[in-house]
């Protein structure tokens, strides 16, 4: 019997340190790595941004280059 309390007493120590270190690797990623990913995240949407933008000027110079010249040819 008092083996079995002491096994019981050994497991639950075990189970509150691993609950500390669970605690500890939650506040790590909570205060550093979302920090980091969300400064990555915001690098990113500018770059996509930036590469959208200049999307819609090709798009704009493909469909000027090919209705320009229709346009031109009804009047001619």
């Amino acid at each position: 019997m008092e083996k079995t309390a002491k096994v019981i007493e050994m497991k639950q120590d075990e189970v509150k340190t691993e609950i500390a270190l669970i605690k500890k690797d939650i506040s790590t990623i909570k205060d550093n790595h979302l920090a980091h990913i969300e400064k990555d995240m915001n690098r990113i949407h500018t770059k996509v941004d930036k590469i959208d933008s200049r999307l819609w000027w090709i798009a704009g110079i493909i469909i000027a280059a090919t209705v320009g010249p229709l346009i031109a040819g009804m009047f001619t």
